[in-house]
């Protein structure tokens, strides 16, 4: 299963350099992948910290 999901790893990662090479504005594209990134990771994190303070709450600690 590992080396499926490297595969599509490679194969997002291609398909994403061929986009690229397509736009006009790579900067512009850029920056809207790093903001969605960011945004994606800040809301995973602070799901995760809600998580933990609520298994904690119910575990009694």
């Amino acid at each position: 299963m590992n080396s499926l999901k490297g595969f599509g790893i490679c194969f997002l990662l291609a398909v994403t350099l061929v986009a690229m090479r397509q736009l006009a504005e790579v900067e512009y594209a850029l920056l809207v992948l790093t903001v969605v990134l960011i945004t994606g990771s800040v809301s995973i994190y602070v799901a995760s910290r809600q998580r933990y303070r609520r298994d904690r709450r119910i575990a009694g600690d």
